[in-house]
């Protein structure tokens, strides 16, 4: 039964890491500024303090909460937590999922590919995994060179027949030509893709003109999101100070400002519903689910 798997694969989980000494940690799902993170859409919430309204943001990753801790405390951390998005229903997106989240004190994007690579093992038995640069997977699975010119990268889009608007920006154009590759990764043993363009780094550490980050997949499936984090606040602030005008979004200044005593880390977060999907032997969410979900 779905109840019972849950309940043995979540444990599992929660082992893996408390055996490699993480602190489990609960932080807030009510928020008073929303995660800025392109494409994905914080829902808010009116509640009423002492009687007035103030708005509120469910939190669409627990990032922001954890990283004042992990400032704060300098312990490495990890949480299961319940997250919420937007828009986000089909095969295999929901508004509200599980997402397993931790931060590694002195990592980088390196250790924690090696760690999924051994939770992977634990709960699959897998012993092969690959790794690929986002430029070699563009090479070979459509026999292009990723170009980091938007006009360069809008004529890519043309000779494979790929739909686009002219004015689109370079980031547009990177994720329809994208759409086209993760699909065929992972396929025949989880993949890690790695060493992102550096317009892509969120909040990753750019180093040699590339983002330390990664992303997960298993038989075509993105499952995690990875990197080495960066750490200095002033260029925290450039992003995120962008990403807010662009959405029209507040700013979350205590979390800037925690990035002053942040400790070198890396941080990653694993979509729970999705790992316990392939894990149960399932290919949609609808098919672990213990609810109806009225949203559907």
């Amino acid at each position: 039964m779905i109840l019972e798997s849950w309940h043995e694969f979540i444990n599992l989980v929660r082992n893996f890491f408390a055996r490699r000494g993480y602190l489990e940690v609960s932080t807030p799902i009510l928020l008073r500024f929303p995660n800025l993170d392109t494409h994905i859409e914080p829902i808010p919430v009116e509640v009423k303090l002492r009687g007035k309204p103030q708005l509120r943001w469910l939190q669409t990753s627990p990032e922001y909460s954890m990283k004042k801790l992990l400032s704060r405390y300098k312990r490495s951390v990890f949480q299961v937590a319940k997250v919420f998005r937007n828009d986000e229903v089909g095969k295999l997106h929901r508004i509200e999922f599980h997402m397993l989240e931790w931060y590694r004190v002195g990592g980088d994007y390196t250790d924690l590919i090696k760690e999924i690579k051994e939770l992977l093992a634990e709960l699959f038995g897998f012993k092969e995994f690959e790794e690929l640069s986002v430029e070699q997977a563009f090479r070979e699975f459509l026999g292009v060179e990723l170009s980091h010119d938007g006009e360069e990268l809008r004529k890519t889009l043309e000779r494979k027949g790929i739909y686009h608007q002219e004015d689109e920006d370079w980031e547009t154009l990177f994720y329809r030509v994208f759409v086209e590759v993760e699909r065929k990764l992972g396929r025949e043993k989880p993949t890690f893709l790695k060493d992102f363009p550096p317009q892509l780094c969120t909040l990753a550490k750019v180093r040699s003109g590339y983002a330390e980050r990664f992303e997960l997949f298993i038989k075509g499936v993105e499952l995690a999101n990875g990197w080495t984090e960066e750490t200095d606040p002033s260029e925290v602030r450039r992003r995120l100070e962008e990403e807010a005008r662009k959405r029209n979004l507040p700013l979350d200044e205590e979390f800037i400002e925690a990035h002053r005593d942040m400790p070198p880390c890396a941080g990653c977060s694993i979509g729970l519903d999705r790992l316990f999907m392939l894990w149960v032997g399932k290919e949609s969410l609808s098919d672990i689910e213990l609810f109806s979900d009225e949203l559907l």
